[in-house]
This record gives structure tokens, C-alpha cells and sequence, in this order.
């Protein structure tokens, strides 16, 4: 199967990052195993994806590991909670700052810490999105520690796993239970978590919308997009990746329509980053991520396989154009594959040419191989099992 093909290169991936871990060449890095968890991770996620559904999803032996998994993640996630934690530190310092009337992508009072872990002072670097939640949840607490950022991470990873049960109403709970623990739970210490309920809110409507094309949900997808590049960056290749696959060469129609959707998304982005100004935004975020020495000024630098790899080279400087080159093929290729695919493997390129693991991700991944693996046994075989059996084998799918 074709979609087997892309394990070779995560292979190649996970022995780079095995030998970045062993040899550990960048003097001011730090936790280099965290690239190696995160290629290992994907890779067996792969796995998963690109086994029969009706053979994967609907087993002991692989639901039980799946929900061990998830609880293990949770459990360590959960017991590891630092109160002195960098990102509760700097959202009190975003919110003291609105609160001043100050911008946080201008103001130069947030904090940081630096690659010495010394504490440093420069702009806020989470996309707007990000700060609306966490400062509700301030007021309502009345306070700001790291109990009130925990509860408002492990809320709204709460509501994505809502999302992703309603996703399927005709699948029975037993079955969709084994990945919540990952979806609730799989990172609580950062702030993947609207980045999580915007890919699961997403999925929904591109499932209703390929059962009754057009309409309106061809349009809340749109909206969706747009607010999910105010969250964490993986909603950009996934987006790249939908509407690029929408392109049809002997229908030139269909770019006016990519067109339209795209600045419905586009004109949402704008909305959500005008009151503090466009261009703040995107030099605080996706330019401070993708210049690796501007970076280390404010930030600790874990190695990732692409950027501890030029690091490594002393190739810091090209790491922009070589990030951005790789994923853009990734995205081009969208049109040869399926839709699911397609977004699938754009993500995975962007997590590994990303600057930094994002390992926080990992309950993205899960929850989109999930839903999209149950959207393939409606597909296939509406009667869903109502026992512990496996459906009979269904025709390979690629997503």
C-alpha cells in the first residue's frame, strides 16, 4: 500500500533524532529525547492509520493499549505539574499587562526563559486565540496559578473529546472510550488545547459536509480554519493541505471557490489579531519560530529533527527557507492523495520541521486518526458492531 511508504522516511527521521540524542552535538540544547518520542510516536500513529479500520478499531488487543496509553500519559502529565511553570508565569504577566492597557505583542514585559534558564523579558509569542480561555478562567477564578491553567487545559480537551463523541452517534461508546484518556489527558502542561477542540470542530463539519456537500458547513469550515490559526500552529498545514486537495486542474471553477473560503478563513485571522495589531502578531509568532537565533533569545531550544539537524550544521540561518520549502512540497503533493491523507501527512511534516517537538500535539494526531478512521467504517459499513468483534474486512482505504 502506498501509504505505507511514508514509514521510511519516518524511520529516517527517528534514527536522526536517535543520533542527535546520542551525540548530543548543540552545546545550548536541551532534552534531546524529546525529539526521538515524538517520531516514535508518529510513527506507531502511522501504523494505526493506515491499518484496516475494520481489523484495528474494533479489537481488544488494540483499544486496550491504546486507553493504557492515554491513562499513562495523563497519570505522568498530571503527576509532573510544575506551580512555578513558565507558561503560568507568562500568562500572568499577559494578563497584568491588558489590564495595564498595554498590547502584550508590543509591550516587552512578558516573561521568558532563556536557553540558560534565566528569566528574560520580550512579547508575548501565542497567537491571540490563545489568550481568551485562560484569562476568562483569571476572572472567574478570581486568581491565577497553575490549578486555574490546568482545569482550563484539561476543560476545553474535555469539550474536544465531547466533540469527538457526537462526531459519531451511531458507534457505541465502548468504542470511542479507549481514545478519550489521550484526548482529556495527553498533555496538560502546555497549551495544545484549543488547537484540539478547533481539529476536532473541524473534522465534525467536513464529515457533515462530505455526507450533503455544499451549504453551510462548506462555510463553518472556513470560519473554523480561520479561528485555528489563532491557535497553535498545527491548523496551518491542515488547512494548506484541505483546500490545496480541493484544486482541480480541468475545473479552474474550483480555485475561485478555494479563493472565497480561503479569505472567509483569512478575513477571520484578521479579525481575531486586529486589536492588537496584524503585524505585531505575525512577528511575534511565525517569525520568532522560525528564526532560530532570534528564538534562543527568548526561549529554551529543544533540537527537533530538521532544526537540531542544521543547528548541528551550523546551518541555523537557512532553517526558514528549508522549513518552509519542505512543507510547502508536502502541501503541493495534497492533490495525489486522499483528503484525510493528505492533511494527515502535512501535519507530520510540519511537526518535524517544526523548530522545537511539539509532542503536545500527539493527542491532535490521535484524535484526527481516530475520527477519520471511524468516519471509514460508517462509510463502509453503516451497521456499526454492537458487540467486541471485528467487522468483516473492508476494502483498503487510504483516508
Amino acid at each position: 500500500m502506498k501509504l505505507f511508504r511514508p514509514l521510511w522516511a519516518l524511520v529516517a527521521c527517528l534514527a536522526v533524532a536517535v543520533a542527535l540524542a546520542f551525540v548530543k552535538p548543540i552545546p545550548h540544547a536541551y532534552r534531546y529525547g524529546d525529539e526521538v518520542l515524538l517520531v516514535f510516536g508518529l510513527s506507531v500513529a502511522w501504523l494505526v492509520y493506515v491499518a484496516n479500520p475494520s481489523k484495528v478499531l474494533f479489537k481488544k488487543v488494540v483499544l486496550i493499549p491504546i486507553f493504557l496509553c492515554g491513562l499513562g500519559f495523563g497519570v505522568k502529565n498530571l503527576a509532573t505539574i510544575e506551580g512555578d511553570a513558565e507558561v503560568v508565569r507568562v500568562y500572568q504577566d499577559v494578563f497584568t499587562t491588558l489590564e495595564s492597557g498595554k498590547n502584550p505583542y508590543t509591550s516587552g514585559t512578558i516573561f521568558h526563559e532563556n536557553e540558560f534558564h534565566q528569566a528574560v523579558f520580550g512579547n508575548f509569542n501565542y497567537t491571540p486565540l490563545e489568550i481568551y480561555p485562560y484569562y476568562l478562567a483569571y476572572r472567574i477564578a478570581g486568581r491565577w496559578n497553575v490549578t486555574v491553567f490546568t482545569v482550563t487545559v484539561l476543560v476545553i480537551q474535555a469539550l474536544a473529546g465531547l466533540v469527538f463523541v457526537l462526531m459519531f452517534p451511531g458507534v457505541r461508546l465502548c468504542f470511542l472510550i479507549p481514545f478519550l484518556p489521550m484526548i482529556l489527558m495527553g498533555e496538560a502542561k502546555t497549551t495544545p488545547a484549543l488547537t484540539l477542540l478547533l481539529t476536532a470542530l473541524i473534522l465534525w463539519q467536513i464529515k457533515k459536509d462530505r455526507r450533503k456537500p455544499g451549504g453551510i458547513h462548506r462555510y463553518a469550515i472556513a470560519v473554523l480554519f480561520g479561528l485555528g490559526l489563532m491557535t497553535k500552529f498545527l491548523i496551518i498545514p491542515l488547512m494548506a493541505a484541505y483546500y490545496w486537495h480541493k484544486f482541480d486542474r480541468k475545473h479552474l471553477r474550483t480555485l475561485v471557490d478555494i479563493a472565497v473560503d480561503v479569505t472567509i478563513s483569512l478575513g477571520v485571522a484578521a479579525l481575531v489579531m486586529a486589536p492588537y495589531g496584524m503585524a505585531n502578531v505575525l512577528k511575534n509568532t511565525i517569525l520568532f519560530n522560525l528564526v532560530l537565533r532570534d528564538r534562543a533569545v527568548l526561549a529554551t531550544f529543544f533540537p527537533n529533527v530538521l532544526s537540531g539537524s542544521m543547528a548541528w550544521l551550523g546551518l541555523e540561518r537557512l532553517y526558514p527557507l528549508a522549513a518552509v520549502a519542505i512543507l510547502a512540497f508536502a502541501v503541493l503533493v495534497a492533490p495525489r492523495l486522499s483528503l484525510f491523507s493528505a492533511m494527515l501527512t502535512a501535519a507530520y511534516v510540519f511537526l518535524l520541521v517544526a523548530p522545537t517537538p511539539e509532542i503536545q500535539f500527539i493527542p491532535t494526531i490521535v484524535l484526527f486518526i481516530a475520527a477519520v478512521r471511524f468516519m471509514t467504517v460508517e462509510e463502509k459499513a453503516p451497521i456499526i458492531p454492537r458487540v467486541w468483534k471485528p467487522l468483516p474486512a473492508a476494502p483498503a482505504w487510504d483516508g
